[in-house]
């Protein structure tokens, strides 16, 4: 019985410490998918941080992945990987700011 529980409690803090994990290993951006490719594919030019300041439209952030392509020498994503980080952005980094509220509830 002790064993089961003691299962059962290391499981609750695996659990719940995989987020907080993945939010350090990521900059501080929510856990959620999509966050592995946006990471990687905005730090590869610049800080995390610029890209989490922002609070774009999901059209604003089409636009600025376009313009990174056009004008900025950035290699066209799959269109998987496009998919996913245009929705992560517009998810967490859209102009409700929902990672901001999600952050400011942990606190």
């Amino acid at each position: 019985m002790r064993i089961a529980a003691f299962v059962l409690a290391g499981a609750v803090m695996a659990a719940s410490a995989g987020p907080l994990v993945a939010e350090e290993e990521f900059g501080g951006m929510p856990a959620a998918p999509g966050v592995e490719e946006t990471f990687y594919t905005c730090s590869t030019c610049h800080s995390i941080r610029l890209v989490t300041q922002q609070g774009l439209s999901r059209e604003s952030w089409e636009e600025t992945l376009e313009w990174m392509v056009a004008e900025q020498e950035m290699e066209p994503l799959e269109p998987a990987d496009h998919n996913s980080v245009i929705g992560y952005l517009s998810t967490y980094y859209g102009i409700d700011r929902r990672a901001k509220a999600i952050a400011s509830e942990k606190n």
